[in-house]
């Protein structure tokens, strides 16, 4: 499924164009609804963690969501951080040609965080022992989240996603 198809899916009536410095659109809808969608691209960098979450602050503040901050900051804190270790790493792509994206859904009453990263292969929740100094961060966005899944992009690797409610 396509990102723009995963956003239609979620009741977004429009399209985010992939992969732009930065993104923001508006929309209500015919429900009276905000819906709103902001997107990044980040670089294949560890500072780009520290990036997408002072992304996340400024954009739930600007749509009147701060009090969702820590928590939609912690998740997207996790998915990059996963898709820099994992979807750049294995990814078949160079980080230039499909860097990792990052989109803030907004769908009263719910947030969905959006990752992308040029890697096809589906994250991996793994156990790890109490003493591991990794492997924690699926479990963090499990317990934060409503839902989280994943979806391939054809020919352009995955996006990893959080609905917070």
């Amino acid at each position: 499924m396509s990102h723009d198809r995963l956003l239609t899916a979620s009741g977004y009536p429009g399209t985010v164009i992939a992969h732009l410095p930065l993104v923001r659109k508006d929309a209500e809808s015919a429900d009276g609804l905000a819906r709103s969608a902001a997107s990044l691209a980040l670089a294949p960098v560890p500072e780009s963690a520290r990036r997408a979450r002072d992304f996340t602050k400024v954009t739930l503040d600007d749509w009147g969501m701060s009090a969702w901050a820590d928590v939609a900051e912690l998740v997207v804190c996790e998915l990059v951080t996963n898709a820099l270790r994992h979807g750049l790493l294995s990814g078949r792509w160079l980080a230039e040609d499909r860097p990792i994206g990052l989109t803030l859904l907004r769908r009263d009453p719910e947030l969905m965080c959006l990752v992308t990263d040029p890697e096809p292969a589906g994250p991996i929740r793994v156990d790890s022992c109490a003493r591991a100094e990794s492997g924690r961060g699926l479990h963090v966005v499990e317990a934060c989240s409503a839902a989280w899944d994943w979806q391939p992009i054809e020919g352009m690797g995955k996006v990893v996603w959080a609905v917070l409610r």
